[in-house]
């Protein structure tokens, strides 16, 4: 089998530490529907739990993973499936230290790894690849079981590398080279959108050509240090094989690759993961007393856009599974995203605006959400939407091959304890059967009322004209991005 990249990874020049990536990898299968599903209105019986059990085992039935705690620091879980013919490799690297805040920095990193594991794997019975996951880089290797142990190898040889700095200078010249002479507007817009929700530095959150060519090679090289150490990484296993066969290969990769320094060990997989729940206090409104201005963004060239959003707090399975049933009632009408991660999540609504008629095309964005919040859903529909999106989950994890260490992932920002982590998938999925018609308005109205609802929406518009923007100046007040606000 010969390695390849997935051409999926071109977005490494594009960090927002994996949300605006998957804010905008989202938008396909959130866009508006020409004709939505047709539903029976009259449905709020009590749903058949009992044909959907496939649904609700979303996550595989996992043994209890052999944990282990390497001498260089590294947590490892190994999960088992018996005579699973593939072994699947994903060491997952934080990216939440002050050496990594920069996007720049994290796409030469990122596509240094990828080019790294490329050429080395190039021909050996190995497929490698690199995902950017919020606020984590995984690196992701496939063989065969026999091929286990030269995985590992493989691994070992990239991130033991001390002093990359030749690697670092090729893909800095990567990057560069994938940079688009002219990012998107949507890009753009939701880049300094999501920048404003979570209260990041103007420009952190994408990586900017400039920014990119004047990188030093001492900040290149701290940030390499920071993202590989072991002492803060993971690694999970699949396969069809046992740990023990495979403890030469594990000591050999703790013996290769090691930190630097003295650092902190932090005793948990989630405390190495997971970055604090973050976010400016904010008291606005949308076209509601208090209002929050409208940010225009400057330069932006194209189709003029719309991008509204705000945070949203997801701590409880519950909470998540609302959030998820939101989105999919939403998205039959308008472009809806919806990421989430851990106790937070960010909701993103993007509206294409009418150069005829601005003002009226925000303002009939914001009343779709005010009028869904005010609707109360039968619970047969909302049982209906919750099939369709695990369904749809379902397929994909069957798709991308099976690979646990993929859902293993994404457990663990669902988790509040390592000890959770196996039984994350089926709670959520469970939740999001038992719906609950009268829990999902209140929360609508509360969340996602941007008139009525809690405080906390932003919104900002990029490529609209001096006409588009007069009309706009109409319903709200202008406020450009990057200047001092008026008092």
């Amino acid at each position: 089998m010969s390695a390849t990249i997935a051409s999926a990874r071109r977005g490494a020049a594009t960090r927002l530490r994996g949300l605006l990536g998957a804010l905008l990898l989202v938008g396909a299968p959130a866009c508006k529907r020409s004709v939505a599903p047709k539903v029976e209105e009259v449905w709020d019986e009590a749903p058949a739990l009992d044909h959907a059990e496939a649904l609700a085992r979303l996550a595989p039935p996992w043994p209890n993973p052999t944990r282990a705690l390497l001498d260089s620091g590294l947590i490892t879980f190994w999960l088992h499936e018996a005579n699973a013919p593939v072994t699947h490799l994903r060491v997952l690297l934080p990216t939440n230290e002050e050496a990594l805040r920069s996007a720049a920095v994290i796409a030469v990193l990122q596509t240094h790894l990828e080019l790294a594991l490329g050429s080395r794997a190039r021909n050996r019975g190995v497929v490698v690849e690199t995902r950017a996951g919020p606020d984590r880089i995984e690196l992701v290797a496939h063989g065969s079981v026999q091929e286990t142990a030269r995985a590992l190898e493989l691994l070992a040889g990239v991130l033991g590398a001390r002093a990359p700095q030749a690697g670092l200078e090729s893909a800095r010249a990567e990057v560069l080279a994938r940079l688009p002479a002219r990012p998107s507007t949507d890009e753009r817009a939701i880049a300094a959108l999501v920048e404003g929700l979570l209260g990041r530095p103007g420009g952190s959150e994408r990586a900017d050509r400039a920014v990119v060519e004047g990188l030093g090679e001492d900040e290149l090289l701290a940030g390499w240090q920071a993202l590989v150490d072991p002492r803060h990484a993971v690694l999970v296993v699949h396969s069809g094989e046992q740990a023990g066969e495979h403890r030469p290969a594990l000591r050999q990769l703790a013996e290769r690759w090691r930190g630097l320094g003295r650092r902190p060990v932090p005793s948990s997989a989630l405390e190495r993961l997971r970055s604090p729940a973050e976010g400016p206090p904010t008291t606005g409104y949308l076209l509601a007393a208090p209002t929050t201005p409208l940010q225009v963004l400057p330069g932006a060239e194209g189709n003029p856009v719309l991008v509204l959003g705000r945070v949203l707090p997801t701590p409880t399975a519950e909470d998540r599974s609302l959030a998820r049933l939101a989105q999919r009632l939403l998205q039959e009408q308008l472009d809806v995203r919806l990421v989430i991660h851990g106790e937070q999540a960010l909701f993103i609504l993007r509206v294409p605006l009418s150069s005829r008629g601005a003002d009226l095309s925000a303002t009939e964005a914001i009343d779709s959400l005010v009028a869904m919040a005010a609707e109360r859903q039968p619970q047969q529909r909302l049982y209906q939407a919750a099939q369709l999106w695990l369904g749809g989950r379902v397929v994909q994890a069957s798709l991308d091959g099976e690979d646990w260490t993929a859902l293993w992932s994404e457990a663990i920002d669902l988790s509040d304890r390592d000890e959770d982590i196996a039984g994350a998938l089926a709670r959520d999925a469970g939740s999001m059967l038992e719906p609950d018609a009268g829990a999902l308005q209140a929360w609508l109205r509360r969340w996602l009322d941007p008139r009525g609802g809690e405080p906390g929406w932003q919104w900002l518009v990029a490529g609209a004209s001096d006409r588009e923007l007069r009309r706009l100046s109409r319903i709200t007040q202008l406020e450009t991005v990057g200047a001092t606000p008026t008092q």
